[in-house]
């Protein structure tokens, strides 16, 4: 138990310097995008490719170290719990907020302004980046799920790469407003340690993973789904509840597609080159098959333009409450077909 203990919290240390290092990209990619004036949602492009390294790194180290199949569950046990738990927390955030700022005006009206209203999504992040996400969902299940198809192939990598790119482009040509700041040259320099830190915590996190496993007796794609991918996903969804108390859902939902779609596009790109397998099909098309449930559900529930404005409306009881109803209802089928 205490070995197992202290691989855990290596897991736990690796995913840290991890995190550190990509929230260190991520303020370099966050001034960029001020002084390039691109729109939020395309800021949620760039800031996912921070918020994505962590993945990405994983991804290479495990194919480097021959254990491809803690990358894949990686990638897809980050993906699967982000939107439910980026609804959630947003969710309970603003709820929060609201209700304290609404207490203090009812004891002085005259010094506190009215709270803001529940946070509404931009229009475009459904088209910009939720629609996108639920391509690349479907494009990598049409690789790899078919029968003789099963597996990722160096053509795989190239398509996925290419829609990658697509995407990219589409995103950061959205029409945004430049916002006049100091060139962001000094960032560069304090980024430097956080690609470091990326990189030394991905191999640390790998290691430590593979030990886990083994302890446990469960494979390493189980692994990376239920432990490695769900603790890298956690300090990412977290951050929801800061942006969302700030009034920014539209960022806190497009940096977590963001990072879903470069995690099943950059990040798979290791496994394609060394031809990884898929392990548990019927568990693997389990993943794919929930994430295009939630994107499909969220863009049906938020179709619709609120009184005429460019908004649409995210963050109510119910919607939340059914993306975590069926981020229990998943847990359990795929507990069912481990167990």
């Amino acid at each position: 138990m205490a070995a197992l203990a202290l691989w855990f919290g290596l897991i736990l240390a690796g995913i840290g310097a991890m995190q550190w290092g990509s929230q260190r990209v991520c303020a370099l990619l966050g001034d960029l995008r001020k002084h390039w004036g691109v729109a939020e949602t395309g800021g949620g492009a760039l800031i996912g490719l921070a918020t994505a390294s962590p993945e990405i790194s994983v991804n290479i180290a495990s194919v480097a170290l021959g254990w491809p199949d803690i990358g894949l569950g990686t990638a897809l046990g980050s993906n699967v719990p982000a939107l439910p738990l980026v609804f959630v927390i947003a969710y309970l955030s603003t709820r929060w907020h609201r209700s304290k700022l609404l207490e203090e005006r009812r004891e002085d009206p005259a010094s506190v302004p009215p709270p803001k209203p529940m946070p509404q999504v931009k229009e475009q992040a459904v088209w910009l980046q939720v629609l996108p996400y639920l391509l690349v969902v479907l494009l990598l299940a049409a690789l790899t799920l078919p029968p003789g198809w099963q597996g990722l192939q160096p053509v795989d990598g190239l398509i996925l790469a290419l829609a990658c790119g697509a995407y990219l482009v589409r995103a950061l040509k959205a029409p945004g407003e430049r916002v006049e700041c100091d060139a962001p040259g000094r960032k560069v320099l304090a980024a430097l340690p956080g690609f470091l830190a990326i990189a030394a915590g991905a191999l640390v996190a790998v290691l430590a993973s593979r030990r886990v496993n083994e302890a446990l007796g469960i494979s390493d794609l189980v692994g990376g789904l239920f432990i490695t991918g769900l603790l890298c996903a956690l300090p990412e969804s977290f951050s929801a509840w800061r942006l969302s108390r700030a009034g920014r859902a539209t960022s806190a939902v497009s940096a977590a597609v963001a990072d879903g779609i470069y995690s099943l596009t950059l990040a798979m790109l290791p496994l394609c080159i060394v031809g990884a397998a898929v392990g548990d099909v019927a568990l693997y098309a389990l993943n794919l098959g929930f994430l295009g449930m939630v994107l499909v559900g969220y863009m049906a529930m938020n179709s619709k333009v609120v009184a005429g404005e460019a908004r649409i409306s995210l963050l109510t009881p119910t919607r939340v409450g059914l993306f975590a109803a069926g981020y229990c209802a998943y847990v359990a089928a795929a507990l069912h077909m481990v167990v």
